[in-house]
């Protein structure tokens, strides 16, 4: 193989950074799968706090050596520090009560400190190589996915909410970046990410998580989006393609008004419910015009009693856009979507390859959600948007043609 410059320098990055690039990988799985344990009630507390604490270390140290203060958007650079000023002051605003059993739900709460840092994560320099660990490790957790699965189906994975839902977006959402990057995969890949994706719809449907519903779907819509007008495939295997998306749609819409009292009960209950609109009204009435401009810290709360059991306030709102304004108000949204819409249209619009336009269709997907849920925490689907973030921003990917991102995943390292 002819290695292009591109890769013959990103070559060299990768050979200096590679046990960072595995450290990173491995020390967010040990995290993920150390929250899934905490999760589940089933395995100690302490062992689980232990193993989180690890991940984050390990984490920490991966970020600070690849981190890289290196932007090629000016646009992007200003925004982005104001953006992480803005979040320094969310958190400094917060601390009142720091001690022992604050510090260790710090740790084991990803929604309530840790996420403040995960932007940071666009200081590591977009690179393929670092893209190919990427796809690697999302491999890897669809085939923890599914092991988990065929371990759980039985009694805890359908009966447990929280469980399901918290396995699916650490497991499972990777294989939706491999499913809008397919192209690139070979043939197991392509299968394992299929099958990892259509599981967790199915998962979602039965437990009726109306929101990982939603995001699962845009995953599958936007590489069908992605295959049929993005790819070099031939008109008549594109056709073939649809014909089969449609055929898989039909057939799994009629076994779904077949088994919708026997097996997905619950979403026929809930389908149409609408479990938002108390809450968007209880957060914005206690809000007071300054709180709304500039939030209540990291820690702000809500008066909405009958949510939870014996909690009158609460420092959530199943809406990721509400809950941006809670913490830091609405500068901090606006600060957000500056960052984001932009970096979303760079990656579908104004990029030569489907890596570019897949880390687009993450960042749109993430917006979307933010409206039923979408809430930043410390998981697998945040630093993904936050790396997509990064890559649609990245003018060298989004100018790479189809032949050198294919050329450089194929790269021979060493």
């Amino acid at each position: 193989m002819i290695y292009t410059p591109y890769i013959k320098r990103h070559y060299i990055i990768y050979h200096i950074n590679r046990m960072s690039y595995s450290v990173l990988w491995l020390s967010l799985i040990i995290y993920s799968l150390g929250y899934l344990a905490y999760s589940s009630e089933y395995i100690s507390p302490i062992l689980s706090f232990i193993v989180m604490t690890l991940g984050l270390g390990g984490l920490g140290y991966a970020c600070v050596k690849l981190a890289k203060f290196n932007f090629t958007n000016t646009y992007f650079r200003n925004i982005f520090i104001i953006y992480m000023l803005w979040q320094l002051y969310i958190v400094l605003g917060g601390f009142h009560n720091l001690n022992t059993e604050s510090f260790k739900g710090y740790i084991t709460n990803p929604y309530l400190f840790l996420h403040y840092f995960v932007p940071l994560v666009v200081l590591i320099p977009a690179n393929i190589f670092f893209v190919r660990k990427m796809f690697n490790y999302f491999s890897f957790l669809a085939i923890i996915f599914f092991i988990v699965f065929l371990v759980l189906i039985n009694d805890i994975l359908f009966t447990n909410q929280a469980l399901s839902e918290r396995t699916v977006w650490t497991l499972g959402t990777g294989a939706g970046f491999l499913l809008l990057t397919l192209n690139y995969h070979n043939r197991k890949k392509k299968i394992l990410a299929i099958l990892t994706v259509l599981t967790c719809l199915f998962i979602s449907a039965v437990m009726a998580r109306r929101n990982i519903i939603l995001t699962f779907s845009t995953y599958i819509f936007f590489s069908i989006f992605i295959i049929l007008f993005s790819s070099k495939q031939s008109i008549a295997k594109k056709i073939s393609i649809l014909i089969l998306v449609i055929a898989l749609a039909f057939t799994s819409y009629n076994m779904f008004i077949k088994y919708q009292n026997t097996i997905f009960p619950k979403i026929t209950e809930r389908y149409d419910n609408n479990t938002r609109e108390g809450l968007y009204a209880a957060v914005l009435s206690e809000m007071s015009e300054t709180e709304l401009i500039f939030g209540k810290g990291f820690d702000g709360t809500y008066y909405s009693p009958g949510i939870e059991e014996d909690v009158d306030y609460r420092g959530f709102v199943e809406c990721g856009y509400l809950q941006v304004i809670l913490k830091g108000g609405i500068l901090n949204l606006v600060l957000f979507l500056f960052i984001a819409i932009p970096g979303a249209l760079l990656g579908l619009l104004r990029s030569n390859n489907i890596l570019s336009k897949a880390a687009g269709a993450i960042v749109l997907s993430w917006l979307i959600d933010m409206f039923p849920f979408g809430l930043p925490t410390m998981n697998i689907r945040y630093i993904l948007f936050w790396i997509c973030v990064g890559l649609c921003y990245s003018t060298e990917i989004r100018n790479l043609s189809e032949l050198e991102i294919t050329k450089s995943l194929k790269a021979i390292v060493k």
